[in-house]
């Protein structure tokens, strides 16, 4: 019957460096990382890179002092609003934004 030395134990992880499960570690975490942007369709780079959007768009309803614009993503709001329903108005609004930055009647 043969008998092994104990070198320690730990296995793989024993003979491998402080650095190099670091590395190792950074590597695992960034490819996790990178595989949930990939499966949410990249939502980091929408907080990271805002998109300015300006267009065309009918008051579809007006309450108030508060008028409703349909835009592709949702529907968005103008305090205030000196238009009426159906005027055609050039608003300017961040992509995944609620607010509208800027808007004018459309001549």
């Amino acid at each position: 019957m043969s008998y092994e030395p104990d070198d320690g134990g730990g296995g793989m992880f024993a003979k491998t460096s402080g650095k190099r499960l670091a590395i190792l570690f950074g590597l695992v975490f960034f490819g996790a990382f990178m595989l949930i942007q990939v499966v949410q369709g990249f939502p980091l780079r929408d907080i990271l890179i805002r998109e300015t959007i300006t267009e065309e768009r009918t008051i579809a309803i007006k309450q108030g002092n508060l008028c409703v614009i349909d835009t592709p993503d949702h529907p968005r709001n103008i305090d205030n609003c000196p238009y009426k329903v159906g005027d055609r108005v050039i608003i300017t609004y961040t992509k995944n934004n609620a607010a509208i930055e800027s808007h004018r009647l459309a001549s």
